[in-house]
């Protein structure tokens, strides 16, 4: 297992997570959402499990009985929904760098 958090491996002797467990090193808790392996976000409550409990903060330690440690890093969960977001809607960021006069407004109106 890998702490979401510091991303060090931790070897667990009965490869199980207790509730209130810490990480050796950093002390982030590791019974949370983002050191699940049903985690994945964009599914309903970030969950693969159906009809979960709401967790409200991933990264803080919860009593969910569905919890699986997950085998490795996986980088795309540990991305924020906010990055997703901005990945899949950049052409709809006012901010992009891209040009929009060729395709634009003024395209409908050419002589």
């Amino acid at each position: 297992m890998y702490c979401h958090k510091c991303k060090k491996k931790l070897d667990l002797p009965n490869k199980k997570v207790g509730f209130k467990e810490t990480c050796f090193f950093c002390e982030a808790d590791l019974h949370v959402c983002k050191n699940c392996r049903f985690y994945l976000i964009g599914k309903p409550n970030d969950c693969l499990i159906p009809n979960t409990e709401y967790i409200v903060d991933r990264e803080k330690n919860n009593y969910c009985e569905e919890f699986s440690i997950k085998d490795g890093l996986d980088e795309d969960n540990s991305k924020s929904k906010k990055d997703i977001a901005k990945k899949l809607f950049k052409d709809l960021d006012p901010d992009s760098d891209h040009d929009d006069s060729k395709n634009g407004f003024d395209s409908f109106f050419k002589d």
